[in-house]
């Protein structure tokens, strides 16, 4: 934040043509955005369900539908992760909820601790791709596209992503020789563990459900899906106690009054780009290398994927965005796919050190070193930079949801 900051404030003081007041102007029509709402509101959500102890009750649904294949500890945990995205739309929140349960319940069958740290970290990537999603809000405001669309955008390629992930879980257990839970697949116990899990399962039904039938907004989803959460953690599961709603409050409050800050100086750093031609001359750049729009995307997916090893993720979609869009949105890519892609390199930053955040959750919750966690994740981040490039090529695996819903 601080970067930004001075990258924006510094040529203002040095330079007499640039007014200061375009600072104090930025930070309040950035702020000033309805959809910024939602992002204090899921934050919240998030935080009040993971308090209310219903990942157990997601973990028990995976693991009576997929535990009992090759590997199937690992499934389980990368299809936990996808459920839980949609509840918190934050990775770190999504890796630690999931993760103090699902690795050790894997080192106890069996499974080597760099492999289920492996696994978690990568599963927690999800929680920024399955909409609700964070980081798809701002990218909405910055790239001044429907955040909806961008949900639905989103809800696909999560999908894909995670299946991706769960298919190189497996080729990794069979050669590991990681064995599932040898019970049979039991429709009857799947049903009981659904039915114990059906608050739980109802959430992200109500939450999406509600956006993509256009019975509420975004903003309304996000305000909804706190009410749900405190509702089911204290009058439901009762495991919500108002120590704990305090905390996540403080918590939520103090994440999102970060983000809105670093949104609204980074709308005054994005005017200070544009008053210096600096994407016009990105553009110029990339496309006198190749008019091919794939090869420009490629090297801008290769960028994307650099930075995000030592760059936070929102820092990225603020400080990039408006740098790159008007190249991609010149070459013909749809903004709501390069959101998408943008989004998926940013997932790939969760387990690049040295940023890498979902790997230092994990170093805590499995007791291993930064070292082994980022050997382990390596197999995972080349299967995200092939669905990365696949949606590059087939870009209607994220935009079908979007073009059918909008008929």
């Amino acid at each position: 934040m601080a970067a930004i900051g001075l990258s924006t404030l510094i040529p203002m003081l040095v330079r007499d043509d640039i007014p200061l007041t375009l600072i104090t102007q930025s930070l309040y029509t950035g702020v000033d955005q309805f959809p910024l709402i939602a992002v204090t509101g899921f934050l919240l959500a998030g935080e009040l369900m993971e308090r209310s102890g219903i990942t157990d009750k997601v973990m028990e649904i995976a693991n009576k539908s997929v535990g009992n294949f090759t590997g199937g500890l690992a499934a389980v945990t990368i299809l936990a992760c996808m459920f839980f995205a949609a509840l918190s739309g934050s990775g770190p929140a999504t890796t630690a909820a999931v993760g103090s349960l699902a690795i050790p319940a894997m080192i106890n069958r069996g499974y080597t601790k760099r492999f289920s740290g492996g696994v978690v970290a990568t599963g927690g990537v999800l929680g920024i791709l399955i909409p609700p999603s964070n980081p798809m809000i701002i990218y909405a405001v910055i790239a001044n596209v429907s955040v909806t669309q961008m949900f639905m955008a989103g809800f696909i390629p999560g999908i894909f992503v995670g299946l991706v992930l769960i298919f190189t879980a497996y080729i990794i257990s069979k050669r590991k020789g990681f064995i599932g839970s040898g019970e049979k697949f039991s429709p009857r116990e799947f049903g009981k563990a659904l039915w114990k899990g059906k608050w739980a399962i109802l959430a992200p039904l109500i939450i999406l459900g509600g956006i993509y039938g256009g019975i509420f907004t975004p903003t309304e989803a996000a305000e909804v899906a706190v009410i749900y959460s405190l509702v089911v953690g204290l009058f439901i599961h009762r495991t919500l106690k108002w120590k704990m709603i305090y905390e996540s409050l403080v918590r939520a409050a103090f994440m999102s009054g970060t983000i809105i800050v670093i949104v609204g100086i980074a709308v005054a750093f994005g005017r200070l780009l544009a008053m210096y031609q600096i994407p016009q001359n990105v553009a110029m750049f990339l496309t006198g290398v190749s008019s091919n729009p794939y090869i420009v995307m490629l090297m801008i997916i290769g960028f994307l994927i650099f930075v995000g090893t030592w760059m936070e993720t929102l820092a990225q979609i603020i400080i990039l965005t408006p740098i790159f869009l008007p190249v991609v949105t010149q070459l013909g890519i749809d903004p709501i796919t390069f959101g998408i892609i943008f989004v998926i390199c940013c997932e790939i930053g969760f387990l690049t050190p040295p940023l890498g955040a979902n790997l230092y959750v994990v170093t805590k919750l499995a007791d291993i070193s930064l070292e082994e966690v980022s050997v382990a994740v390596l197999p995972f981040v080349l299967a995200l930079i092939l669905c990365v490039v696949t949606i590059l090529f087939f870009p209607d695996i994220a935009l079908f949801l979007p073009k059918l819903l909008s008929k």
